[in-house]
């Protein structure tokens, strides 16, 4: 890890749309990059003023499991542009079960182009 690098964990670039839950809310995002320990979302600027630093996200992974990953999560880098709120995340909290497919889905595509995920519409 170099100076200006603070990632544990390298990323896989993706293309997912995935749901975090905060503060009694669902909003729909846009991930572009999955890692062991975090990844980056992005979705449209809103009124939305958070007052924790505290998300709960439901991630879909193309593994063959029906259920999507489940994982507490923390914000720890927020930044916006004229039309996107764009939010880092590291995983606090996430099963052993979720975990392993995550890391199972990493080695599976490190170095690959990004991964089209398709989220599963209630």
């Amino acid at each position: 890890m170099t100076g200006s690098e603070r990632r544990r964990s390298p990323r896989v670039p993706v293309s997912v749309y995935l749901q975090q839950h905060v503060e009694g809310q669902t909003h729909r995002c846009f991930s572009s990059n999955l890692s062991s320990s975090g990844l980056y979302m992005e979705r449209p600027i809103a009124s939305f003023v958070r007052h924790s630093a505290a998300v709960q996200l439901e991630i879909p992974l193309p593994d063959g499991e029906a259920e999507p990953v489940w994982a507490s999560a923390e914000v720890v880098y927020d930044c916006f542009d004229a039309l996107f709120h764009g939010t880092a995340v590291r995983f606090i909290a996430l099963g052993s079960r979720d975990q392993a497919r995550i890391d199972a889905f990493l080695s599976q595509n490190v170095g690959s182009e990004p991964i089209e995920l398709q989220a599963r519409v209630a």
